[in-house]
């Protein structure tokens, strides 16, 4: 029976997170957390564990500020505990699984699921629609990281029982599903992060002279890529096709995201200011904390920043926005340089299972999936909020694999 609620909890927690509510992935996660609690902490996850609540802690001093108010404190500390609770949730229900190897072949069929749905989906809508890049998004989703972390596993982990079937016709359309999917998603962020995954999973990303060699071969390509993209002169919104499109969001992602913001030409012309939201909201980030003179703890849970003028979010207008897309901003505005130091404390952690040299194979595996865990939040931090983000499957990927690792000590 408890083999049984583990598997359904999980993949309850998968779908939740897929569902993108951070209010449906807590609620789940805490039901889960509460049905398998067992009291019993690996020392890797406690220390985890330890950091984001001294996070929690650090934001918490915010309800002595006058900006905060009691829905939007617990708003944000709700936030803040949701990636901790799917951790826990995740790291005592895998303990419940008589095969260890379940919990990784749960996500890729998870993830084969969703590929053949988002696949039929396009092949139905396709039909009906000739959509642009922006209305294929729209359309047909903008990003599954199910399927993200199911391609991750399935390129990284040799042992996994659905690569043992005996239908392998059946695992190979499943796979070619799955590869396919994940492009047509035509998200920057999500290819990025696969590649970055594969790369720490197999050692491409420690500091030695394989991670040298690696890293100027990343530099020459990336010099090459941002030289092609410097003389491409996408067309006309209204007259790109979807790849023409991917190839302009490319071609916007420094100054979307890093771009320094001139306030008063923006806030003059907000047509120009669109393209460069991410980094006007960090700006902003960055000018109200330092008139605050926050820059320790920062403004704490509950805190907003003003975005100078009202804007439609979420189907009502708003000017104070408490979240911002980019995930360093957004931990410096709610904890402050504190926080931003325990935050990449928890990536210095997980990186640290590089240099583990464990006899066998499965622990190898497990400490590769944490090292890759911790450049999934290091890369997404830098877009959108890390893992505080309801979609991320960093705490899901951490608290499993920690898991598996105590088991099989």
């Amino acid at each position: 029976m408890n083999q049984l609620t583990a598997k359904i909890g999980l993949v309850a927690i998968i779908i939740a997170l897929w569902a993108e509510s951070v209010e449906l992935s807590f609620v789940v996660a805490l039901a889960v957390l509460l049905l398998h609690f067992n009291g019993r902490m690996s020392k890797g996850l406690s220390q985890i564990v330890l950091l984001i609540l001294a996070m929690m802690a650090v934001g918490s001093l915010g309800i002595f500020t006058r900006q905060a108010g009691v829905y939007g404190f617990v708003k944000d500390l709700v936030y803040f505990l949701r990636p901790l609770t799917v951790m826990l949730a995740t790291y005592y229900a895998v303990q419940k699984l008589r095969s260890k190897a379940d919990f990784y072949n749960l996500i890729v069929l998870v993830g084969f699921g969703f590929a053949l749905l988002h696949l039929l989906d396009i092949g139905i809508g396709l039909l009906r629609y000739r959509p642009n890049l922006q209305k294929f998004r729209e359309l047909f989703g903008k990003l599954n990281h199910v399927e993200m972390v199911a391609l991750f596993l399935v390129a990284c982990i040799r042992d996994l029982p659905i690569k043992k079937t005996r239908f392998t016709l059946f695992y190979k359309i499943a796979v070619a599903a799955l590869i396919f999917s994940f492009l047509l998603y035509f998200s920057r962020t999500m290819i990025v992060v696969l590649l970055l995954m594969i790369m720490a999973y197999y050692g491409y990303l420690k500091l030695n002279a394989k991670g040298v060699v690696m890293g100027l071969a990343l530099l020459g390509f990336g010099a090459g890529f941002a030289f092609f993209l410097s003389q491409y002169e996408p067309e006309e919104q209204k007259n790109q096709t979807v790849l023409t499109g991917f190839l302009a969001k490319v071609k916007n992602s420094y100054t979307e995201t890093f771009e320094p913001i001139k306030f008063d030409t923006y806030l003059k012309d907000r047509r120009s200011l669109w393209p460069r939201w991410r980094a006007y909201e960090a700006s902003l980030v960055l000018n109200e904390v330092d008139q605050e003179r926050k820059w320790l703890q920062g403004k704490g849970f509950g805190s907003t920043v003003d975005a100078g003028f009202e804007l439609r979010l979420n189907g009502e207008m708003i000017q104070h926005l408490p979240t911002v897309h980019n995930g360093v901003a957004y931990v410096y505005m709610k904890t402050g340089v504190l926080g931003l130091l325990l935050y990449f404390t928890i990536f210095i952690v997980l990186y640290l299972y590089n240099y583990l040299n464990p006899k066998d194979q499965a622990h190898k595996s497990y400490n590769g999936v944490l090292v890759a865990a911790g450049f999934y939040m290091l890369a997404a931090t830098m877009v959108v909020t890390g893992i505080f983000k309801p979609y991320m499957m960093v705490g899901f990927l951490i608290g499993g694999s920690f898991a598996l690792k105590k088991e099989g000590a």
